[in-house]
């Protein structure tokens, strides 16, 4: 009896062998977990108006965004390729979602197809093509985002119900994409478009992007037009880079809220372990009390291994007008800061 039920089960693993085999040898796929664990612990003087200091750790990462994301792909033969990405971020202080909506996969969440030669088009929550280029030329590679202003300037930081085309011909990258608003009857209400492009051939880059989008406000949907332009050159260990980004929020009746932010610095690979960034940013909003925005910072990133970095950081922040605003939500007129914290991939 028990021999017969062996042969059964032999039997079965060579037909299933057997209908594996016979599959195309490119349908190959893979799925991977990863992330980023970030702890730091921050001190601020002057954070509530008419002074007082602050120390915490409340945060989502300093150094770089805490994550955890799956990532998956299968091979479909001939070049091309399916997609997809899940990425979930978090705050390591308390360990609840690093969103006030409780959205799981509010860091992307999409799908797409993709070629070496044709480029790849996804569909889903992703990264707006003004995120992908300022990353290029920010000498902090989109490091300290709770600390600098490019987050936050970037004409939102992600889209949702997004179709994004990207692909790179030889030294340029090209971008284009059309996040769908979903009004009926109206093709542009809510939605948002950008195309932007970037060229690097050895210690040289350039680039630049313009978008548009229709925001809701009130019963109404306003024009916002965005456009961005960066440069870089790498000298040795130390690349200089920077840009200018401007924003131009329009609505009936009353001035358009105009906003500046140029930003410029290096970053220095002392050794392969050692890496020094600083840089100045700076923001200007035309209907804001405080006006202008000036953040000085410097840091120094030890790296313990490819997955472990070390990292401090110190700042300072200065307002032209000392009152309470969106800018300026302290009413200070300046603030120093101090950061220091560990980074770990996986």
């Amino acid at each position: 009896m028990k021999i017969e039920v062996w042969r059964t089960v032999v039997a079965g693993l060579s037909v299933t062998a057997g209908a594996l085999s016979a599959m195309p040898a490119h349908a190959q796929s893979s799925v991977a977990l990863y992330g980023t664990v970030d702890g730091g612990v921050r001190y601020q003087t002057n954070a509530i108006k008419g002074g007082g200091s602050l120390a915490t750790m409340n945060s989502n990462g300093y150094y770089s965004s805490n994550k955890l994301g799956f990532i998956g792909k299968e091979d479909l033969g001939d070049g091309w390729n399916a997609h997809f990405q899940l990425e979930s971020g978090f705050n390591l202080g308390n360990g609840a979602f690093d969103n006030t909506t409780q959205t799981e996969f509010n860091r992307q969440a999409y799908v797409g197809i993709g070629n070496s030669t044709y480029g790849s088009l996804d569909l889903g929550r992703q990264y707006t093509i003004a995120h992908d280029i300022i990353g290029i030329y920010d000498p902090f590679g989109f490091h300290f985002t709770p600390i600098l202003p490019l987050t936050t300037a970037s004409d939102g930081t992600r889209n949702n119900n997004d179709a994004k085309y990207k692909n790179n011909f030889g030294p340029v990258l090209f971008e284009a994409d059309n996040s769908f608003g979903g009004v009926a009857g109206d093709f542009s209400s809510a939605a948002t478009r950008a195309v932007g492009a970037s060229y690097s051939e050895g210690p040289i880059s350039f680039g630049g992007l313009y978008g548009h989008r229709n925001i809701l406000t009130g019963a109404t949907y306003f024009g916002d037009s965005y456009y961005m332009f960066g440069a870089g050159y790498k000298i040795g260990p130390v690349r200089v880079s920077g840009g200018f980004m401007s924003e131009d929020l329009q609505s009936m009746g009353t001035p358009h809220q105009v906003t500046n932010n140029p930003f410029g610095g290096i970053s220095w690979t002392i050794r392969p372990d050692l890496i020094f960034d600083g840089g100045y940013y700076q923001t200007t909003v035309s209907n804001d009390s405080a006006s202008r925005r000036g953040l000085s910072i410097i840091s120094l990133a030890y790296l313990l291994s490819k997955r472990t970095t070390l990292y401090s950081e110190v700042d300072y922040t200065s307002y032209k007008n000392a009152v309470v605003s969106t800018l300026n939500p302290a009413g200070t007129s300046r603030q120093t800061a101090v950061t220091v914290g560990i980074d770990m991939l996986f």
